[in-house]
This record gives structure tokens, C-alpha cells and sequence, in this order.
């Protein structure tokens, strides 16, 4: 059976991740000069079916500065992220639908519980599949934002398969803004390739600074290519290896709904491996 056909029986996925970014110096911080590099280290869940999905994931950022920056505001420990996200789904016909969409994450430095940096989102959409080539669905999701107040965020996802060796995904979902695109270079699909250029952001609690409570905003802009393999005939095992190059990238520091400080780091390349199974 094929990697594609068995595919559809299969309900988890489960994966483990690696990741390791170059540091480089940074700007755009005062005085404070020195270099940022951060490495990942995680682990996936995911549950789906076509009217329900539930993403479990649990990633640790080491967060490594060099120079000045090592002994000011700027600086931070590492971090841990734990978010939960999913959506229900109830179709109208075979065109239109209307889904419910949740968040809950605990994302914070280490050197705090994970709990208290605790925020969520909710929100729904309206989904429309006029074609078999094209899926369209906009909402809007109300976003709690640490040291700043919550904000309503546009919710858009459109996937256009001009025919069944590629996927063309444009998404904009608050975390994730840009382009996706997949090729499947078998029939099977159990060989991938694929690209993305978004803008993407990571938010945590942090330490107290010298002015008090604080949180750390990060936007950044990875331009990534991929290749995902299955291993066997029933695609099950799956491998995946990505390079990145970061085109932007930019950390500010909240306080009670205001900007205490920034800092950018260069342009820094990226290295990615992921090893999974779904079943």
C-alpha cells in the first residue's frame, strides 16, 4: 500500500526534533553589542481526523549571548514552550463549514514555573471547498499577549493543489504568516520537498528585569527548504531534514503594555532533522 493511501487511516503522528542556529552579532540594542544563538529540542503529538485535530508540543530553547548583551536586560535563560491547539469542525453540505479554533500555551524561562507564563486563544472560522483544488477558510481568533493585552488576529488559511505532485498553502494565523508550498516528488508521496517564507513569532514570560516584570516578543523570517522521506511501503517511519537562512529577526521586551527594549540579530543559518512515525 502506498505511503499516501495508507495515510488516510492513520490518526497520530508523533515526532521528535532537533534544530541549531549559527549565532551572530546583534544590533539595534544601545550600547549592549555581543551575538545571539539558539538551538531547539523537541517533542510532537498530533491526533486528526477530517473534523477534529488536536497538536500537542513541548519544546526547550537554549538561548546562548555573547559580549555585552550577556549582562543586561536583553539577556535571557533558556526557555520552554508547552501549547496545545486544535480545532472542531462541523460541515454544512460538502462545500461549506464552520470550525471552532483553541490555544492554550505555557511558554516561560526555565527558571520560573511553566505555568506562569500561562495565555490562550479562541476563536472560529468559515470554510469553503468550492473545488477539489481549492480549500479556503477565514475567521478570527482573540490572542492573550503576555504584558500586553489580548488582541484579536486574523485567522486565514488558502490551499490550492493545481494537481496531485504540489500543494500551494498561504496562512496567516498570528505564529505563522507566509507562504507554503509542497512538491510531491513521488506518487506515493513518500518523498517530499517542500518551502516556506513566513514571518513567524515565539513568545515567552520572563525573569523580572531592573524594571520589573517583563516578556520577551520574538518576529522573525526564515526562509526554509525541506525534504521529508518515509522509510517503508506502509508509511509509518518518516524522516525529515531542513535548512534554513533567517532573513530577519527581531526580540522585544515588554512591560506592562510597553517596550522597555530590542535587539536584532544578524542574518544566521539554520539546520533542522525531525524523525516520526504516524499510526
Amino acid at each position: 500500500m502506498s505511503a499516501l493511501a495508507d495515510g488516510a487511516t492513520k490518526e497520530w503522528l508523533v515526532m521528535a526534533d532537533w534544530q541549531h542556529r549559527a549565532a551572530d552579532a546583534i544590533s539595534h540594542a544601545g550600547s549592549d553589542s555581543g551575538t545571539y544563538g539558539r538551538s531547539r529540542s523537541g517533542l510532537e503529538a498530533i491526533w486528526q481526523r477530517a473534523d477534529a485535530a488536536v497538536d500537542l508540543e513541548w519544546y526547550r530553547y537554549q538561548n546562548r549571548f555573547t559580549g555585552l548583551a550577556a549582562n543586561s536586560d536583553r539577556l535571557y535563560g533558556d526557555t520552554a514552550d508547552l501549547i496545545l491547539t486544535g480545532f472542531k469542525q462541523w460541515d454544512h453540505g460538502e462545500r461549506y463549514a464552520v470550525q471552532l479554533i483553541y490555544a492554550a500555551e505555557c511558554a516561560a524561562e526555565t527558571k520560573l514555573a511553566l505555568t506562569e507564563g500561562f495565555r490562550w486563544g479562541l476563536g472560529g472560522a468559515v470554510r469553503w471547498r468550492p473545488d477539489p483544488e481549492l480549500d479556503l477558510a477565514l475567521g478570527l481568533v482573540l490572542q492573550a499577549r503576555f504584558e500586553m493585552g489580548a488582541l484579536p488576529v486574523p485567522y486565514v488559511k488558502a490551499i490550492w493543489r493545481p494537481d496531485t505532485s504540489a500543494e500551494f498553502e498561504l496562512r496567516a494565523t498570528g505564529l505563522q504568516n507566509g507562504l507554503f508550498v509542497r512538491w510531491f516528488l513521488t506518487a506515493d508521496r513518500a518523498t517530499t520537498a517542500d518551502f516556506s517564507m513566513a514571518y513567524e513569532t515565539l513568545t515567552f514570560r520572563l525573569t523580572d528585569g531592573s524594571y520589573g516584570a517583563r516578556a520577551v516578543a520574538i518576529g522573525e523570517v526564515p526562509l526554509r527548504v525541506g525534504v521529508t522521506q518515509f522509510l517503508e511501503a506502509s508509511g509509518t517511519w518518516f524522516v525529515r531534514g531542513s535548512a534554513e537562512w533567517v532573513a530577519f529577526a527581531r526580540h522585544s521586551f515588554r512591560h506592562d503594555g510597553d517596550t522597555m527594549g530590542a535587539f536584532q540579530p544578524g542574518a544566521s543559518w539554520g539546520l533542522a532533522f525531525r524523525v516520526g512515525a504516524r499510526f
